[in-house]
């Protein structure tokens, strides 16, 4: 049976390997062949952009602590440890990353060129600070590399002001498969729509219709990025990057992104 390849997302980076959004994981996916990466944005106390999923720390690095009541110096002292290694029993606990703020990604990425990074404002930090604030200070960041960058969240209404400080793309992502989702990505018209594979209904017959390219997470195994690239969804995001980029269909897909037309993902 002939597929028509899926393009892969590194969500988070490369945590199978690396510790969740860490600049070791996210270099580690773009060096692995990724196209596309995706990190998550929290605000420090003081309005400062770190790569970071959580505002609570205890999952990431076992505290009882909110990144955003810290001082930008608190954070850059905090150490997340890296996962188990896989099919070993020793943990690397020994093994540490730091959270990385968003401006020394933004450094590193004009070096490759190719890469597309999706960066998602949490709700925790806009809540905390306010939506206007919260999105200026992520945007400020990531304007000069607008062309390279596609601003991300939950929250439609940061959509929008993302979009009115003259971002080049923009995406939401949707909390549910209902009409009213549907209503609200049909006025906001963003340039990719994300989806959960926990939300999506049991008898997947047709994507809701519109001007944006389908983004499903997180799928980690080959047979099932096939399917979802069978039932529409041609951008995937997956943990387990480097693995996924080992099946021939796959790497030939994403080189042929690499070297053609940056264009050839729409679906």
């Amino acid at each position: 049976m002939t597929y028509q390849a899926p393009y892969l997302i590194a969500h988070r980076g490369y945590p199978a390997l690396y510790p969740e959004n860490s600049l070791a994981g996210l270099e580690a996916a773009m060096e692995a062949g990724a196209c596309f990466v995706e990190m998550d944005v929290q605000l420090s106390r003081e309005r400062t952009p770190y790569l970071c999923h959580d505002d609570h720390l205890g999952r990431l690095a076992g505290l009882d602590i909110c990144l955003t009541q810290l001082d930008d110096d608190a954070i850059e002292g905090l150490a997340v440890p890296y996962p188990a290694a896989p099919h070993s029993r020793s943990k690397t606990a020994d093994r540490t990353a730091p959270i990385a703020r968003l401006s020394t990604f933004c450094q590193l990425l004009p070096e490759w060129p190719h890469v597309t990074a999706f960066i998602e404002i949490k709700a925790e930090s806009i809540a905390r600070f306010g939506l206007e604030t919260t999105v200026a200070a992520i945007s400020d960041v990531v304007y000069p590399l607008r062309e390279q960058c596609v601003m991300i969240s939950f929250d439609r209404h940061a959509i929008g002001l993302i979009r009115e400080r003259g971002m080049a793309r923009i995406g939401w992502v949707i909390e549910r498969w209902h009409n009213q989702q549907l209503a609200f990505a049909t006025e906001l018209a963003p340039d990719y729509l994300f989806c959960g594979t926990d939300i999506l209904p049991q008898q997947l017959n047709t994507l809701w219709p519109g001007p944006w390219q389908w983004v499903i997470y997180s799928v980690n195994d080959y047979a099932t990025v096939l399917q979802y690239a069978q039932a529409g969804f041609m951008l995937i995001e997956t943990d387990t990057i480097g693995t996924l980029l080992e099946y021939p269909l796959l790497r030939r897909a994403c080189a042929t992104f690499r070297t053609g037309d940056p264009n050839r993902h729409q679906n």
